[in-house]
């Protein structure tokens, strides 16, 4: 995705080659062009922001807020059915399976310790830590703003109208430069700009939301503002969100989106019918699990047993993603195991689990993996875990001390594509997700056909189970199939 906000400046490492005379060149040279780049955008953004608080002032129009969407509104079971405990010598109940070829896990080399980032010829900056990060961004005097009153559009028109009056391209270019070098993706991104916000002492709620609007609005991202009681932002989501509100403008959703990771309880509100010229691009949600590795890395040590032998995995990940993650509104389930683990953890798994399948039959290697999700990992539903529904990324399976059916199918399938390189979907039955592996072979046992391939189920919740074994309370139903 690309922002509309590029300034051209050449890395310091370059410098330390120039003589002084050329130094000098260089940045007289630099800083004329910066300065008349600077002036022409802000003379760009003056005359944007005039005709968007011509809007801001007009009357804004009630709108009504939709309900949130929900995936499956039936209540996920407490305690799970288990399978009878095939005995060590028993064979897989299929046939004609071809081997699992040799698997090379490419480990990928250790990064440096990420140091923060100082702004350029500045003596002052807003210092903040986001998600294991230690950020440094140029002191911005104007940018904090006070909010009282009531709110109502000229209150906010004669908010934004202050912050629009003084330049904050500098502040925006350095933040958008901060995302890029962490590998944010867009929501990562806007949730940087509200970490900002926060880190400069804008404390009151309203101020809050009105300063990360503004902002946004600047980095070119399609941000509203709408109040009833207080100020909230909306935005549009190339992906479906689901437990948000959202609002419908000329037939695209803004979601109510909090950048904290909080429901929000909307209600009926306000909202102007304008849009800011540069505000353009929705957050998208692809590549959830990307974040430059921080300095706080976990272990998790996990056992199952196959066939009568203990098999144990010692893994680390980095507990800044699992924060992040933990902002991020709820997603289809098949984003969850699209997006996967991150490189590090995914081939330090890969990597233990490798030499466990090498030789073996695609369905004995499906039935390892399906035994090492099933039961090394402790099973609790959201609402007990977290009092509310939380699909989870694969990294906060292994983060959480519990997990429930659609974060173990998450991974399972996730892991059968990574690793033994066959296509696997999501099965979506009332109050349950389970698994489908496409074998190569002749199977045995419960499948399903989509798309012209025939898909085995494989339930990594379903305690025991081997491939083809359907819960027995779910026979009755004909589940969806959800591609990745």
């Amino acid at each position: 995705m690309k922002y509309p906000l590029a300034f051209s400046l050449m890395t310091l490492c370059s410098l330390s080659a120039f003589s002084d005379s050329e130094y000098d060149q260089w940045l007289k040279q630099n800083t004329m062009d910066m300065d008349a780049a600077q002036q022409e955008f802000q003379d760009y953004m003056d005359e944007n922001d005039k005709a968007f608080l011509g809007f801001l002032k007009q009357q804004w129009k009630a709108v009504d807020v939709k309900k949130p969407e929900v995936l499956d509104s039936k209540p996920k079971p407490v305690i799970l059915p288990s399978a009878p405990e095939p005995e060590p010598e028993s064979t897989p109940i299929v046939s004609d399976s071809p081997k699992i070829e040799p698997i090379v896990i490419e480990m990928p080399k250790p990064q440096p310790q990420p140091k923060p980032v100082k702004p350029v010829l500045t003596t002052k900056t807003t210092d903040f830590t986001f998600f294991g990060h230690d950020i440094a961004i140029s002191e911005d005097k104007h940018i904090k703003q006070s909010f009282s009153g009531a709110m109502n559009n000229d209150q906010i028109a004669d908010y934004y109208g202050r912050l629009a009056s003084q330049p904050h391209d500098k502040v925006v270019k350095e933040l958008m430069d901060t995302a890029k070098r962490l590998q944010l993706n867009p929501w990562g991104t806007a949730v940087l700009f509200h970490q900002y916000v926060k880190a400069v002492g804008t404390a009151q709620h309203n101020a809050q939301q009105l300063t990360t609007w503004y902002l946004l609005v600047k980095a070119g991202f399609d941000a509203r503002i709408a109040y009833n009681q207080n100020a909230f932002l909306l935005m549009p989501s190339k992906q479906a969100l689901y437990g948000v509100t959202y609002f419908t403008f000329g037939g695209t959703r803004y979601y109510a989106v909090s950048m904290d990771g909080k429901q929000l309880s909307t209600g009926r509100a306000y909202t102007y019918s304008g849009k800011h010229a540069q505000a353009q691009a929705p957050l998208d949600f692809d590549n959830g699990q990307q974040l430059l590795a921080s300095k706080d890395i976990k272990q998790r040590d996990l056992s199952f047993k196959y066939q009568g032998q203990t098999h144990n995995i010692t893994l680390h990940y980095d507990l800044g993603l699992v924060e992040l993650a933990n902002t991020t509104p709820q997603l289809a389930i098949n984003q969850y195991a699209h997006d996967g683990l991150p490189a590090s953890t995914a081939n330090e798994l890969l990597s233990q689990l490798a030499p466990l399948v090498k030789g073996k039959s695609e369905t004995e290697a499906v039935n390892l993996l399906l035994r090492f999700v099933q039961t090394a990992f402790s099973y609790k539903t959201d609402e007990q875990q977290f009092r509310q529904e939380n699909y989870l990324y694969p990294i906060e399976t292994l983060h959480y001390p519990y997990s429930d059916c659609e974060d173990r199918a998450a991974l399972f399938a996730w892991l059968v594509k990574s690793l033994l390189k066959l296509d696997a979907v999501l099965l979506d039955y009332p109050g349950h997700i389970a698994a489908a592996v496409a074998f190569n072979g002749k199977v045995k046992g419960d499948a399903w056909k989509s798309n012209g391939k025939t898909y085995t189920v494989a339930d990594p919740t379903y305690i025991n189970a081997t491939i083809g074994m359907t819960m027995p309370t779910l026979k009755v139903y004909t589940p969806k199939v959800l591609n990745f």
